[in-house]
């Protein structure tokens, strides 16, 4: 191990507990000029969100035979989940005569779709090559690693590796940027609110982590008379020695207060109305982003991305008194993350996505779901094509190519796919995204996520 890294990897488990911020910070106050800012955000649902209860048949026929499947735990739910209660979304006429509809508990969700603003991504998930049930019957199948896990999808997902992983698709899009000359490194250029950090961790990327819209401080601190000396004690000018360790490290964490200090001081004298934004605690991350991007100037930023997370999707019991919950407080959160980006101008420079372990199964186990593989997500913003359904949506019943049993969907559109798109958007040539995915080229074109 060279001593950059060394360094890289001592300090990080020395200090993270307490300082969090060890990445390079403040290297960058010039940009190249070409392109406008684009930020992305990531919502990270974790646990595993019912895909099977988000889009839902809305036909006849289909929806005939997925409310057969699901009727015991269709019985139990508060809000009805008939014909007359979800609510219909326009349908791309591929399906020919099958037509979707979402849950009653996601009418802004449903709105911004119908509006353009908000696009379904059918059937996403972890794959290393195109697979069906009938190659993982013949046990032909090249599978990802430890499927159906929560750690290691998660972090396959993020990573396109199991549990360990060190970087993140997200951070390796950064890194990408990095070495094209559209940005440097940039303390602020990868954010979380939450955890999920993982996906925004490069070799030139560290994640910023920012709690409750502040960056994170030694509060201990404030018990010491002389507060400042103690700091000075911790930083580079408190350490005078031969020793490279403690020079790198000190310097790390005296970059780290610098960092704090200039994102608090940008967040704190920001005056921009972000809106109004619901008590949940996803809703308090997006404010978080919200201010965030409301500075993005002050911090010298031409690109960022964010990741927050919302949790409680593993809905193995209870799922009809849980999920609707949830569903609720997601459209809540995404609507008004919106309406924030509009109110400051940004739509066309923000787009929301989100991303979970995995879908869950269309069996139910009595009282909820089990863990699945594809599953159906949103992307939202101005930049997008809106108002439609990228890939696929199987049909909710049982024993079809794309079942890899009680109805766990095999995807149809690899992480990589849509995370390339995503990355294209930001401003990587195909050359640069070939890579970041390697495994990219083993699948058909990506999905044409914006205009």
């Amino acid at each position: 191990m060279n001593r950059r890294n060394f360094i890289k990897s001592a300090s990080a488990g020395v200090v993270a507990s307490s300082i969090l911020n060890m990445g390079k910070v403040l290297a960058n106050t010039q940009v190249n000029d070409s392109g406008e800012y684009k930020a992305l955000v990531c919502v990270f649902l974790y646990g595993g969100m019912d895909n099977h209860d988000t889009i839902i048949p809305f036909d006849g026929d289909s929806y005939k035979k997925w409310a057969q499947i699901r009727a015991p735990l269709l019985n139990r739910y508060a809000t009805k989940r008939d014909l007359g209660s979800i609510l219909p979304i326009n349908t791309p006429s591929r399906f020919a005569d099958r037509q979707f509809a979402l849950p009653p508990e996601m009418p802004n969700i449903a709105s911004l779709y119908q509006q353009g603003k908000l696009s379904i991504v059918g059937n996403v998930g972890p794959l290393l090559e195109n697979v069906t049930a009938t190659s993982i019957r013949q046990e032909t199948a090249k599978l990802p690693s430890r499927l159906f896990s929560h750690n290691d999808q998660q972090s396959t997902w993020m990573s396109g590796k199991a549990e360990g992983a060190q970087f993140g698709w997200a951070g390796r899009l950064n890194d990408a940027l990095i070495n094209q000359g559209t940005v440097q490194t940039n303390t602020f250029s990868a954010i979380t609110t939450s955890s999920a950090e993982l996906l925004v961790t490069g070799t030139n990327t560290t994640p910023y982590h920012v709690n409750d819209g502040r960056a994170a401080t030694i509060d201990a601190l404030d018990f010491f008379e002389d507060n400042e000396q103690v700091q000075a004690h911790f930083s580079a000018s408190g350490h005078q020695t031969t020793n490279y360790l403690q020079q790198d490290l000190s310097a790390k964490i005296s970059q780290s207060f610098d960092a704090n200090q200039m994102f608090n001081q940008a967040i704190s004298g920001q005056s921009v109305n972000v809106g109004e934004f619901p008590k949940s605690r996803l809703g308090r991350q997006l404010e978080s982003v919200a201010r965030t991007l409301a500075v993005r100037e002050q911090l010298s930023t031409k690109r960022q991305i964010f990741v927050v997370t919302m949790g409680g999707f593993d809905t193995h019991s209870d799922q009809a008194q849980s999920l609707p919950k949830l569903q609720s407080a997601l459209d809540a959160a995404l609507a008004a993350f919106n309406t924030s980006m509009e109110s400051m101008g940004l739509s066309n420079n923000v787009t929301l996505f989100t991303a979970s372990d995995f879908g869950r199964t269309l069996a139910i186990n009595g009282d909820g779901t089990d863990h699945g593989w594809g599953a159906h997500h949103f992307i939202m913003g101005g930049a997008i094509n809106g108002g439609t359904i990228f890939g696929d949506v199987p049909q909710a019943e049982f024993g079809h190519e794309l079942d890899a049993g009680s109805g766990r969907l095999i995807p149809t559109m690899a992480v990589d796919q849509y995370a390339a798109s995503l990355g294209a958007w930001l401003g990587l040539s195909e050359t640069e995204l070939a890579q970041v995915f390697p495994n990219l080229s083993k699948f058909s074109d990506r999905p044409a996520l914006f205009v």
